[in-house]
């Protein structure tokens, strides 16, 4: 089933077709605002869809959506964080730890859509200090990514953080 926007900016188009036909002055109006859907979906689609590649664990097709956002800064406030999270993803699996880093300190801070999205990004953020033996900020990572409300999931991956860090030596 296609997206809703897009749905919706399809009947704004024949609505804008009806209105012209009829020559009325507001048909505009429903073809500004089918401009506008296409528009947001264009802009932030590829977020999604490389969320989703990600969700998947395809992570070259979520490099190739990503790709695909020429402006990052464009983006909605929910989709750059998104999209930060998913750069940090990117760079931690290509072994660029400090870029991973940086990208995941910027997802951690922005507008992700739940708690239970900004625990993984903390676990994120303590597997990234585990490989890089930042000890001390992988335990702030672990315990920040506690104390959010997240589900059951999450919290398995919080416990083997937790005896990873004190394998490591790092209790």
């Amino acid at each position: 089933m296609p997206p809703t926007r897009l749905v919706l900016a399809l009947v704004g188009v024949m609505l804008t077709l009806m209105l012209v036909l009829h020559a009325s002055p507001l048909a505009a109006v429903p073809l500004l605002a089918s401009l506008l859907l296409i528009w947001d979906y264009c802009r932030n689609n590829g977020v999604w869809i490389g969320f989703r590649a990600f969700q998947q664990g395809d992570l070259l097709r979520t490099r190739r959506s990503l790709h695909s956002v020429r402006w990052p800064g464009l983006l909605s406030a929910t989709s750059r964080a998104y999209y930060h999270w998913l750069k940090g993803v990117l760079e931690a699996s290509d072994g660029r730890y400090e870029a991973a880093r940086v990208y995941l300190l910027i997802a951690a801070t922005g507008a992700l859509r739940t708690e239970n999205d900004r625990s993984l990004v903390q676990c994120l953020l303590a597997e990234v200090a585990l490989q890089t033996g930042a000890m001390e900020a992988a335990r702030n990572h672990i315990r920040l990514a506690n104390a959010l409300a997240h589900h059951a999931d999450v919290g398995h991956i919080i416990q083997r953080l937790r005896a990873r860090l004190a394998a490591a030596g790092g209790a």
